[in-house]
């Protein structure tokens, strides 16, 4: 079953009611482990729950394997399950082997009641269809999708359930009648009938042909309804995947029904948000107006924002930049390793640096002013840096590069933007804990195992992985405390690091024309590359994506979709990302809203486990990112053949 924005409420009063418990755990939040925005909304949920002394559990997974091996492991008390960021797009009754017989009932109204109900808060589209409208078990919290987008979908599923249930039914009669046939026949045989003339048996089989004809036809019409209402239903799910909605939006729009927003969780709200803008950019514009209404009315003392004391947490709306990390580098820096400035300028190109360099000439700032970390910068040029943007910026091309955004301020400890946290946090859980990995070693050594590196077992490199994703996900779970400024600044010094290699790397990519244009997508397989191992994590293998595609873009004929493929030596594998294609950034608004009306989808996702299932390749689908896979290294080149010739993309 599903509920609409405005109903949420309910969802949380049904928990409560549920988990309140003074001596056990009765709820278990599993929560997507490489997702900012599932992150961020499970920061904000737990905050009320703590509130409200209701127990729960929080355990971050890495995929579906490692969720349905969580689940299994599950105490028969629990009650209420909630998954944030993933579940929506399977049907969770089969993925969990759930028989409903075990919790559904029907109570004194007539109503149907389960003991044990699992919650769904996640953006991923297209949803699973069962889950909607097949289950009482699984309850989906839908941002109104469901009802603006879903009206065929959801008569065709309803028709096909109905005419499933007519054939069940016309099973059962018809074994009925067979055995109704059988005592007739008996009877007969016994003496007990009456002899039939030969023109009762004309007219009985006239009759005969003629139900049967008629059943025929029913046959028919009936086979054609199920064929149309299949069809719909294929096309629906064939169609691509995308994220509509935030989670953390979700998640505060329960809470301001229950009248429980505050300035911290409106933050974790944006930051969540926005970490979305780099992938589903239509995302944080839909959701712009709305947090930005919602900040004014819970910070309306906005005009003495810049009075600051020790302890003063300010959240405003400033101006942004799509610039990277602008307030905690250079200037010059910031521009540089810009994906925007990157792809308008072609700063990776000689031609492109010196453009940069001409720009800020004409800017009248001078390149060692530029260089300046942003806290010693000439304050002059700082204080009036929006008009010498809106002066200088247009010739290149740059005039969209500020914006609204959103700011918070830690007191005298510093400032810092929304998309800046997002970047601080996203680094924490790309950065590859390598103590961690060498602490592994050490406990392998002492259990006395006697494999090399290159014998060690695929299992045990995946599951070492993992546990690094996992402290990672604590690590930025504690970065987004308000008394974490450490943190942030520690993951700060590491997108600075992550962004410099992206850029190395997607230089030598596009400098050695690695990137192979197939007619209906991009290709770019990626080994024999500096430091590639970093790209064992799936986050930065997207960022490195993300910059490419943006180029792609600007420059592309064609608004094609990227593969990217990147050798994992240890492994023997490749872990293979496909990334829907981008519109550019900033161009004629008049021209925009008319063309980029349409959200481009993925179609990656079906072509993957088609392909993977038709042409017999070892393969490794389990994120909830289900573009995302690991392939083994003989298999990825006849892959991509079936894939480019499947029809799919």
């Amino acid at each position: 079953m599903y509920i609409s924005r405005g109903n949420f409420h309910r969802v949380f009063d049904d928990i409560k009611k549920t988990s309140l418990s003074h001596s056990t755990c009765k709820l278990i939040i599993f929560v997507a482990c490489l997702n900012v925005d599932a992150l961020c909304s499970a920061k904000i949920f737990t905050s009320v729950l703590k509130k409200d002394l209701i127990q729960y559990q929080i355990i971050p997974i890495v995929g579906y394997t490692d969720l349905k091996s969580h689940y299994e492991k599950i105490d028969s008390e629990i009650s209420n399950i909630i998954l944030l960021g993933c579940g929506s797009m399977v049907d969770l009754e089969s993925f969990f082997e759930l028989e409903p017989e075990e919790f559904v009932k029907i109570n004194e109204d007539n109503q149907y009641e389960s003991s044990r109900k699992i919650y769904v808060i996640d953006g991923h589209k297209p949803w699973n269809l069962d889950n909607l409208f097949g289950s009482h078990i699984v309850t989906c919290l839908d941002e109104g999708y469901v009802n603006e987008n879903l009206t065929q979908e959801r008569e065709a599923y309803v028709e096909l359930i109905k005419l499933q249930e007519d054939d069940d039914q016309e099973d059962d009669n018809k074994d009925d009648d067979d055995d109704d046939d059988d005592d007739q026949s008996t009877d007969n045989d016994d003496g007990g009938g009456f002899e039939e003339t030969d023109e009762d048996e004309d007219d009985e089989l006239t009759s005969s042909q003629l139900l049967k004809r008629k059943r025929k036809s029913q046959h028919k019409a009936k086979k054609r309804h199920i064929n149309q209402n299949e069809k719909i239903l294929e096309e629906y799910y064939a169609s691509g995947t995308t994220i509509s909605v935030s989670v953390s939006l979700q998640v505060y729009t329960l809470l301001s029904e229950i009248g429980e927003t505050n300035t911290e969780n409106l933050w974790l709200t944006i930051i969540g948000t926005i970490s979305l803008d780099n992938q589903y950019p239509e995302v944080y514009k839909n959701s712009f107006d709305a947090l930005k209404a919602e900040v004014a009315r819970l910070n309306p003392t906005n005009l003495n924002a810049t009075i600051k004391n020790a302890d003063s947490l300010n959240l405003s709306i400033d101006t942004d930049y799509y610039l990277f990390l602008l307030r905690h580098w250079s200037l010059y820096d910031s521009f540089f390793y810009s994906n925007f400035v990157n792809a308008k300028l072609s700063i990776w190109r000689e031609d492109g640096r010196k453009q940069l360099h001409k720009m800020f000439a004409k800017m009248g700032i001078s390149l060692q002013d530029c260089k300046q970390n942003w806290l010693y910068m000439n304050p002059k040029i700082k204080h009036s840096l929006n008009s010498i943007f809106s002066k200088n910026l247009k010739t290149y091309g740059l005039e969209d590069l500020t914006r609204e955004g959103f700011l918070r301020t830690y007191g005298f400890r510093g400032s810092i933007s929304a998309s800046e946290c997002v970047e601080s946090i996203l680094a924490l859980l790309e950065h590859d804990n390598k103590a961690a990995i060498e602490q592994d070693k050490k406990s392998d050594d002492n259990n006395n195992r006697d494999e090399d590196d290159e014998e060690e077992d695929v299992n045990e490199l995946i599951s070492r992985k993992e546990k690094i994703w996992i402290s990672n996900f604590w690590s930025s779970w504690d970065a987004l405390d308000n008394n974490s400024m450490e943190l942030i600044n520690k993951g700060l010094d590491y997108a600075k690091d992550f962004q410099k290699f992206v850029f190395n790397t997607g230089m030598a990519v596009l400098e050695k024309r690695i990137i192979k244009n197939l007619k209906v997508y991009r290709l770019a397989v990626l080994k024999d590359l500096p430091d590639i191992e970093m790209f064992k994590n799936p986050l930065i293998l997207t960022r490195l994506g993300n910059w490419l595609l943006e180029c792609c873009a600007e420059y592309g004929k064609n608004l094609l979709p990227l593969v990217l493929a990147s050798l994992d030596e240890r492994t023997d594998t490749y872990l293979v990302v496909g990334l829907a294609p981008r519109y550019p950034r900033g161009g004629d608004k008049s021209i925009i809203d008319v063309e980029r009306s349409t959200t481009l989808l993925n179609t990656f996702s079906v072509a993957f486990q088609q392909v993977a299932s038709s042409s017999g390749a070892k393969v490794r689908i389990d994120s909830f990112e289900s573009t995302i896979m690991e392939i083994r290294k003989d298999d990825l080149a006849p892959f991509l053949e079936k894939l480019t010739l499947s029809g799919l993309i």
